[in-house]
């Protein structure tokens, strides 16, 4: 009996200490969640998302932004929904933040977005892009073009500008993938185009020889590929070993750095719609976000840091607006 009562005394100090030093956390500060790809394929994707958000808590900390300093609880989502929804569980459950920045994927954003909307913890997105995020919820949001624009836009550029009149498609076989292959399909056909190939692949696919061989067989103006890094620079790279010699273009997933990695001079002559900033509206502003970032990582800042640089002070602002509810 002693020995059970003296477990249980142990039990009960340290319930009491944990739920005194979660209090002095609250109180102490405010806390933000993120939910990003840092192992994995994506990986890539989720550097970006934290050099700009840590470069945000820096200047709201250190220039006194708020009356409490701003901390931020990472979360790895892999890039995998199933993951996704471990992370956005963890951050509103056991976190308990009212608000989570990212995730970094349309799918993860979908995954997770019941579970936010049932505890109304906010998601706000920099960078997923699939339609579907505007009917998630009332506590989902994104600071990004959804994928029916995106992909229509690309339409509209290689039928007017490439002079294309044929197209073959190759797509991420999720909903990223999905949401721009029907909206570049659907509108390319609508400003008189032919669609002659349309193939899903899987995330991490390395061999698209099958696809590309259907392609050559047809030989399209244009291929359009929204594909991630990976895979969209193994579809270069084998679309120049089978001497394949369509334009080649794609969206915002593809252009990293990492692409060339992978495609090397095969990405040469391919096209990429991508994220813009404010040029000609706040020229000062992206001066001094790219000073400031240079300064801390010592090399160039990317479009992926500077909005999620830009959703971090959109929350620093609400929190000093309205509060940390």
């Amino acid at each position: 009996m002693k020995k059970i009562l003296f477990f249980l005394s142990v039990l009960l100090c340290l319930f009491l200490f944990s739920c005194n030093n979660n209090k002095s956390n609250t109180n102490s500060e405010y806390l933000l969640g993120c939910s990003c790809p840092l192992t994995g394929e994506g990986a890539n994707y989720g550097r970006s998302v934290k050099e700009g958000v840590d470069l945000a808590v820096k200047e709201i900390n250190e220039g006194k932004f708020l009356d409490k300093p701003l901390r931020i609880v990472f979360e790895d989502d892999k890039m995998d929904p199933r993951e996704g929804v471990n992370a956005i569980n963890k951050l509103v459950i056991a976190n308990k933040v009212p608000a989570i920045i990212g995730p970094f994927g349309s799918s993860i954003v979908l995954a997770g977005a019941p579970i936010a909307e049932k505890n109304k913890t906010i998601i706000i997105s920099a960078s997923a892009t699939a339609d579907d995020i505007k009917d998630a919820g009332d506590y989902i949001f994104r600071i990004t073009p959804p994928n029916s624009k995106q992909g229509s836009d690309i339409a509209d550029f290689c039928v007017n500008k490439l002079n294309s009149k044929t197209a073959a498609i190759i797509y991420q076989n999720n909903d990223y993938g999905t949401t721009l292959e029907e909206a570049f399909n659907n509108r390319f056909k609508e400003l008189g185009g032919t669609i002659t190939e349309v193939t899903g692949v899987l995330l991490n696919s390395s061999d698209l020889k099958t696809q590309l061989l259907k392609i050559k067989e047809n030989v399209p103006d244009v291929v359009f590929f929204p594909l991630h890094y990976k895979e969209s620079g193994i579809l270069l790279k084998q679309a120049k070993e089978m001497g394949i010699e369509s334009y080649f273009i794609s969206a915002d997933g593809a252009m990293t750095e990492d692409l060339l990695t992978i495609a090397g001079d095969a990405a040469e002559g391919s096209y990429y719609s991508m994220l813009a900033l404010g040029y000609g509206v706040a020229d000062d502003e992206i001066k001094k976000f790219e000073e400031a970032f240079n300064k801390m990582f010592n090399k160039k800042s990317d479009v992926y840091n500077a909005y999620y640089y830009e959703v971090t002070w959109l929350l620093a602002n609400a929190i000093k607006k309205v509060g940390y509810d």
